[in-house]
């Protein structure tokens, strides 16, 4: 294959993901800004971490570990209580067991709650947002590179 037609395929390639990235930032950050916007607020407390493994292989046959720590929250709302376990794990645990956290739940179903904080919210969209921003000008970039080097082969 030409090289102008594989920069073409690849920087197209490229783009489609990134704007499909950045697509999928949009809606997981306005989902979260619309759950934020008509959630009422507490505060829970951190009753358990949970700890999920994930064991990966590299190429020179090395194992790697890696434990990730969830908080599962409870709260009280009109005298019933409610639990969860966030989706955002981190290591070191971001939490401690007894620690006060504040939580946002929505007031029809306050089953369907989360921490209220910056990075609970909103790290799901930073993380697809910020491959969008990668994948889409290197994919333009090559998507040119590539035309023009088919516009210049006799």
């Amino acid at each position: 294959m030409h090289n102008g037609r594989l920069f073409t395929l690849v920087g197209g390639i490229f783009g489609l993901i990134g704007l499909v990235l950045l697509c999928v930032t949009i809606a997981l950050a306005a989902s979260t800004a619309s759950f934020l916007a008509s959630a009422q607020r507490t505060d829970g407390t951190v009753v358990e971490l949970t700890a999920r493994t994930s064991t990966t292989r590299n190429s020179d046959g090395y194992i790697r570990r890696s434990t990730t720590w969830f908080p599962t929250v409870e709260f009280t709302v009109d005298g019933r209580q409610y639990s969860f376990q966030s989706s955002t794990g981190s290591n070191p645990p971001a939490y401690a067991e007894g620690e006060s956290v504040p939580v946002a739940y929505d007031p029809d179903d306050p089953s369907d709650a989360r921490i209220s904080s910056f990075w609970s919210a909103f790290l799901a969209p930073l993380i697809t947002g910020a491959l969008g921003l990668v994948f889409t000008p290197v994919g333009t970039l090559l998507f040119l590179k590539g035309r023009r080097l088919t516009r210049r082969r006799p």
